[in-house]
């Protein structure tokens, strides 16, 4: 998403006549009225200005940069590092700038931070001294400093009567030492995690990664845009897979404090080192090394892996009793479970079933696991894909879902083929049924994860957690990614 523009506000209580004109662009005259007609009265609204006689152009020039006694608004008018460029693993300052209007006192900023890692965020209560100011410095220290290479920065302020305002800046951290290589995933082939994708394309995988060159130094750096390519199983230094040697088309210069980019794509055919590799469901290190004009040289490394899917059918057990909107937050439910696995690079497609109220039986309601056995062995959909039912309520048992197998099975057929869970769900307050969408998300991935082999964890925020929440959807690399891979419903997509 593109960057927010600085914006210009002023507060029309307080400021003097050559900064009310100069924000909003009336004229020096218009401004001064206004200055004069304050010391008066109380601007509290754009009602007390379309009393001075103003003509419209200006009342709407007032109204979009000025703000009032009574206003409830606040407006981040720019976010800058106020230290200068953000350096890799050192400390810096971000300066939010803001206006608010009299009913509005800035109370909290708070700064999400998007990077190669998780996200986290960084929150300040803002002073009275920040208030006269006009500006709050937002204070990220050694332990929230970041690595070389991209991070976005959404900033949201909030006022006493209710108002936010928000604002988005990206920069690229640059490297403390004077140059650093980094590579990402190219934005067409971008799997859950930071890593770069390969992709089967006919008999070949194709894997694309692009690569940025950060100078954290005061002069330019000159690149001979020759490169070495290395492709490593078990991380660098490893065993080498395939190497060899490509060029950026002529030498190039990454500006001093800047950054230089490109972009590279490797083609593996059947029966290389890569292609077995990506074929055996393993995972590699890519490194590129490129070199300077003077003499030295610089590296970058990125996993790549392969994206899995798998198939699951969702089928809703007596079907007539569902309304419109628990089939909608079924949906919704479904999408949230594929967002689970897709954050772990393991993807799946979603095929919708049903069995009718007149077929379902006793279905409808689970109130047993021999019942719940029942219908895996009677009920099943087509193709390689795990059944999924999803039942009004299972009640008298202790659980709310169940797979047939850890791991399941790669057939429809006996009576540990499937996962059955309880759409339970809420009536809202406009009398809707409605279903809890995250946890019935999180509790389909659950018994589809035991499906694909995990088994319970204690590990906090962990998908297989025995009583796992609507928050707990992390799954980690090894064992649960490695051992999901390996299902034979499993393919490389």
């Amino acid at each position: 998403m593109l960057d927010s523009l600085p914006v210009l506000a002023v507060d029309l209580a307080s400021a003097g006549t050559a900064e009310i004109a100069k924000v909003t662009g009336v004229s020096r005259a218009v401004a001064r009225k206004l200055v004069a007609t304050r010391r008066r009265r109380s601007l509290r609204s754009l009602d007390d200005l379309a009393e001075l006689g103003l003509g419209s152009r200006d009342l709407e020039r007032l109204r979009r940069g000025g703000l009032f006694e009574d206003d409830t608004r606040v407006v981040v008018t720019d976010v800058q590092p106020s230290d200068g460029p953000v350096m890799s693993d050192r400390a810096f300052t971000l300066r939010v700038s803001f206006v608010a209007g009299g009913a509005a006192r800035p109370r909290l900023v708070s700064v999400l931070v998007s990077w190669a890692g998780e996200p986290f965020v960084v929150e300040r209560l803002v002073s009275a001294a920040d208030v006269r100011a006009g500006y709050v410095d937002v204070r990220f220290g050694r332990p929230q400093s970041l690595p070389t290479g991209p991070a976005r920065f959404d900033v949201s302020l909030f006022g006493d009567g209710g108002g936010e305002a928000t604002f988005r800046i990206t920069c690229a951290v640059l490297p403390s030492n004077p140059l650093s290589v980094g590579l990402s995933p190219n934005a067409h082939f971008v799997t859950g995690t930071f890593s770069a994708r390969g992709v089967r394309q006919g008999s070949a995988f194709v894997t694309a990664i692009n690569v940025t060159v950060f100078n954290g130094d005061a002069g330019a750096a000159a690149m001979t845009g020759g490169f070495t390519w290395r492709f490593w199983d078990g991380g660098v230094g490893g065993s080498l897979v395939e190497q060899g040697n490509g060029s950026f088309g002529g030498a190039f210069s990454v500006p001093a404090h800047g950054t230089w980019g490109g972009w590279i794509v490797f083609t593996s055919p059947s029966g290389s080192g890569v292609f077995n590799k990506y074929e055996d469901r393993e995972d590699m290190t890519i490194e590129i090394e490129l070199n300077r004009s003077g003499g030295g040289s610089v590296r970058g490394t990125i996993t790549c892996r392969t994206m899995f899917r798998f198939g699951l059918n969702i089928i809703r057990v007596d079907a007539e009793l569902w309304t419109n909107q628990e089939r909608q937050d079924l949906i919704d439910a479904s999408f949230t479970t594929r967002s689970i696995y897709e954050a772990r690079d393991v993807t799946h497609d979603i095929d919708r079933w049903l069995i009718e109220h007149a077929r379902a039986g006793n279905f409808g309601v689970i109130n047993s696991e021999s019942e719940a056995r029942d219908l895996f062995e009677q009920w099943s959909a087509t193709g390689s894909s795990i059944d999924v039912f999803v039942v009004h309520n299972i009640v008298g048992t202790g659980f709310d879902g169940l797979a047939g197998d850890i791991p399941g099975p790669t057939s429809h057929s006996g009576r540990e083929s499937g996962v059955v869970v309880s759409k339970s769900g809420f009536v809202d307050g406009a009398g809707q049924k409605r279903l809890n969408i995250p946890y019935l998300g999180m509790l389909i991935g659950h018994e589809v994860g035991h499906y694909l082999g995990l088994v319970h964890v204690s590990e906090a925020g962990n998908l297989m957690l025995s009583s796992s929440g609507q928050t707990d959807t992390h799954l980690n690399y090894d064992p649960q990614y490695r051992t999901i891979i390996r299902h034979g419903w499993m393919r490389i997509d």
